[in-house]
């Protein structure tokens, strides 16, 4: 009996490893790659975000120009395709590391897996669903600006928005160490701003949040402010209109009192 018990015990193990090499030869690494470094900006099929949508990219750039803008982007300053980036998105995408061989396996899995071409007779992909907007309301948007200028801290004790970045919005001063923030909204959108707050892989940036990413509640309330700060531009007023109004009526007042007074004399 014992010996049975015995066989059993190992045909379960052998079992179990062919199951975990089963897994571990079907697990894609250069998926794993992508939703760890390129996902924060990136979609495939999903529509722009902090960056490009990435679906057909191997169809419309050589291997050679992809391997370069992954490894080394910094050093392609004079590419035109990469300046033509930069103006529509308003930042350039960082150097995050990544190894030659790391990026080969990038450009595989976006070829095989709707970076490129469906192959013939596949089924496409269905449509990813369309992710939900942030509702703004008048305390999620005064939590994101006080978030923003340091009046209330991160919960992890990150370095707060204006420490570094300028954003031209009323009662709102910042740093000029960095990049003005005031149009990234408009040029990036809610899920491109959502990714990059949460990946947060600028050079600078992951460095000084690498142990202290913000929580999901705090990129809300900073998109929600952002979002309502191009709301505000959009409609033609990128100042606090209140003062003004106020000054306008006391020269009014002021203007009607001069006048009842000389027709009194």
């Amino acid at each position: 009996m014992m010996k049975g018990m015995s066989r059993a015990a190992i045909s379960t193990v052998c079992l179990l490893l062919m199951l975990s090499l089963a897994a571990l030869a079907y697990a894609d690494p250069g998926k794993d790659l992508f939703d760890k470094q390129c996902s924060g900006c990136h979609t495939v099929g999903g529509g722009d975000g902090g960056g490009p949508d990435l679906k057909g990219v191997t169809d419309r750039r050589s291997e050679e120009w992809l391997e370069s803008i992954i490894i080394e982007p910094d050093k392609m300053a004079k590419d035109q395709s990469r300046v033509d980036l930069i103006k529509k998105y308003g930042y350039e995408m960082p150097n995050l590391g990544i190894s030659h061989d790391d990026a080969l396996k990038i450009i595989a899995w976006l070829r095989s897996s709707g970076g490129g071409g469906a192959a013939a007779g596949a089924q496409p992909a269905a449509a990813p669903a369309k992710p939900v907007e942030t509702v703004v309301t008048p305390q999620l948007v005064a939590q994101g600006r006080a978030l923003f200028t340091g009046s209330s801290p991160f919960a992890n004790g990150g370095a707060p928005c204006a420490a570094c970045h300028p954003f031209r919005a009323p009662g709102v001063s910042g740093g000029n160490m960095a990049t003005d923030l005031s149009d990234h909204y408009e040029g990036m959108g809610e899920q491109g701003l959502r990714g990059v707050l949460k990946s947060l892989k600028f050079p600078v940036m992951k460095k000084m949040y690498a142990d202290r990413p913000l929580t999901e509640e705090e990129i809300t309330a900073v998109v929600a402010f952002s979002k309502d700060a191009a709301a505000q531009k959009r409609g033609g007023w990128s100042f606090d209109i209140f003062p003004i109004a106020g000054a306008g009526f006391f020269i009014f007042c002021l203007a009607v009192l001069i006048l009842y007074k000389r027709r009194t004399r």
